[in-house]
């Protein structure tokens, strides 16, 4: 009866071994099969921004030029144009006058057998980069090749403007050209561009300098 016993005994001391080497390698395959840390590559977010005008001021279209592009307007613009002053003028005969919106102190439309043009005056603080930038920038938006100082006088006269010294400027494109009037004012530059089909641009050229002459500008802030 001992002896039997005893292999009793090593028959359950076989099986709690057996028991515990399963124990043991079910715990390493868990292990083995453990989440390891994984690394992503998050690509850099592409935005999108579209340049509006000041959120205060809500308008039917965005701005656009003559030629259809739109004019990237950014916030605060809106705001520092109102500020740059009032401007008071007359309308040219036959001509069709738009709501101020914007930045846009004033929005003018001439059409005739020629084709179509838009005189908008804008005023921006600080001289925004000078003569030559400015007028090299409406140079291009008409195909016209950039210029240096030296040439400046071969398109453009002193004009006086409100009372005060401006400058007046004549591009002639193809297709298009712009008459155009550049003024130093009280800390603001403002820019009076008539912008369309050149035979319009240029059968109204009159209408444009009497434009121009016709402007009164009030520095609401001095």
């Amino acid at each position: 009866m001992p002896k039997k016993n005893h292999n009793f005994c090593q028959l359950i001391d076989l099986r709690l071994a057996i028991q515990i080497g399963l124990v043991t390698c079910m715990l390493s395959l868990l292990a083995c099969d453990k989440a390891q840390p994984t690394s992503y590559l998050i690509p850099k977010e592409s935005r999108s921004v579209n340049l509006a005008e000041d959120t205060s001021t809500v308008q039917s279209a965005p701005l656009a030029d003559s030629t259809g592009r739109p004019m990237q307007v950014l916030p605060g613009m809106a705001k520092a144009a109102k500020e740059a002053g009032v401007i008071n003028y007359e309308v040219p005969e036959g001509w069709e006058e738009q709501p101020p919106s914007g930045i846009r102190k004033v929005n003018l439309i001439a059409e005739d057998g020629n084709g179509r043009a838009e005189l908008t005056v804008l005023a921006f603080p600080g001289d925004v980069g000078g003569e030559l930038a400015n007028i090299n920038r409406w140079r291009g938006q008409i195909g016209l090749e950039k210029v240096d100082e030296e040439m400046l006088p071969d398109f453009t006269n002193s004009y006086s403007i409100s009372g005060h010294e401006g400058l007046y400027v004549r591009l002639e494109g193809n297709p298009k050209s712009i008459l155009g009037g550049l003024l130093p004012f009280h800390g603001y530059t403002w820019f009076f561009k008539f912008l369309g089909d050149s035979g319009t641009v240029l059968a109204n050229e009159a209408a444009m300098k009497g434009f121009i002459d016709s402007v009164r500008l009030e520095d609401t802030n001095h």
